[in-house]
């Protein structure tokens, strides 16, 4: 009871922007909801008949970022929140996740093999800082991890929740990285739903609207940068190949890097059977690689964290043993908020952009999430070469 009031308490404060100065982007971006209202200025566009993608912000909205999405969700969601005023829109989705949070802490324990397991796989889903900073940004990562933990669940169970998993390419199309355990698993009725949904639900748009495909893929350029906002791998490597050492062709060694790590992955995936430590590696893979890794986007491990300790943890003392603790550790880097608000010691003037300031801050800065993940993919890799091949 205790962890459920505490978990209440942050929602409200973070809600109420108190806890924005531990994150960059409550603290240097446009606002609360910024992230929410870019889906409502799309379902405004939509319910006109206009481009989903058009960007004309303070029309329906205070403020808002350009819609990124496929249209479906623009259509399901983004047009019934507008019969709502914005901030009300925003506050219906706050409660949504909260429910929605609620039920996952109820599958975690049809999961859990005991009450103690449970207590332990309920913690990430409770006191995981980047859910804080997803609800106030209005994101949408937590709806796709909650569609894809219903989805393993289904894996788990053979249940029909796994064909859950053909919506979440609509939510967020980088879902489709997390669909080669489902190969291995010979779901394949899985994977032709999914290619079927996002087919039906996007071509006849891109049809009426030929010159939004070209918007749309801007999400998958090959673009290597890097901002304070950027908690992924790629950004940090970005920050030391090019403002750093200025290393030549910095984007084609990290093609190499990508092409490496995804074969090593894939070669894992397929030679082993453990399905949760191959979701892991999957959505590990996400942050080593995607170009733009928000802080919020970690909400993608909550569901991770949970699994691991329902099927793998059976005594809270085993979080504490030598071969858990990189486990626990990973954990924790993840689950705590980053460095930033530690830029008030480098700049006393108040919050800026952290890339800014002294190279051994910025380098410290964008690890400590990546390096949870990078703990998190070898432990899960060590894990799985422990277990016995088909």
């Amino acid at each position: 009871m205790g962890v459920i009031l505490l978990h209440l308490l942050l929602v409200v404060l973070m809600v109420s922007e108190t806890l924005s100065p531990l994150f960059n982007d409550a603290s240097l971006r446009k606002g609360i909801a910024a992230d929410f209202f870019a889906v409502y200025q799309a379902g405004y566009n939509a319910k006109l008949g206009e481009s989903v993608y058009l960007y004309n912000e303070g029309v329906a909205t205070p403020y808002s970022y350009p819609f990124r999405y496929l249209p479906f969700i623009a259509y399901i969601i983004g047009i019934p929140l507008t019969f709502l005023k914005p901030f009300a829109a925003y506050y219906v989705l706050v409660l949504v996740y909260e429910a929605l949070l609620a039920f996952n802490v109820y599958l975690t324990f049809k999961l859990s093999s005991s009450f103690a397991t449970f207590l332990i796989a309920s913690i990430p889903w409770l006191l995981f800082t980047p859910y804080l900073l997803e609800l106030y940004m209005g994101q949408w990562t937590f709806l796709l991890a909650s569609i894809l933990f219903a989805s393993i669940y289904g894996m788990l169970t053979q249940s029909r929740s796994k064909y859950l998993f053909t919506v979440t390419p609509l939510i967020k199309p980088n879902a489709l990285l997390f669909a080669p355990p489902f190969a291995r698993h010979k779901q394949w009725g899985v994977l032709f739903a999914t290619g079927s949904v996002i087919a039906l639900c996007s071509v006849p748009y891109f049809l009426l609207f030929p010159e939004d495909v070209a918007v749309f893929m801007l999400n998958f350029s090959e673009a290597i940068y890097s901002h304070g906002g950027n908690f992924g791998l790629k950004s940090l490597y970005a920050y030391i190949a090019i403002d750093l050492f200025k290393v030549p062709y910095p984007a084609r060694w990290f093609l190499y890097f990508t092409l490496l790590v995804g074969t090593f992955t894939t070669f894992l995936t397929f030679r082993y059977r453990n399905i949760v430590l191959q979701f892991t590696l999957w959505v590990c893979l996400f942050f080593m690689i995607y170009k733009d890794v928000w802080e919020h986007h970690y909400v993608l491990l909550m569901p991770i964290f949970s699994l691991i300790i329902c099927t793998r943890i059976t005594n809270p003392r085993e979080l504490m043993a030598k071969r858990n603790l990189p486990f626990s550790c990973s954990f924790l880097l993840i689950a705590l908020p980053s460095l930033f608000v530690l830029e008030l010691a480098f700049s006393p003037e108040g919050f800026q952009e952290p890339n800014v300031l002294h190279p051994v801050f910025v380098i410290l800065y964008h690890s400590t999430k990546i390096l949870g993940v990078l703990l998190l993919y070898f432990w899960s890799m060590v894990q799985l070469m422990k277990e016995r091949t088909d």
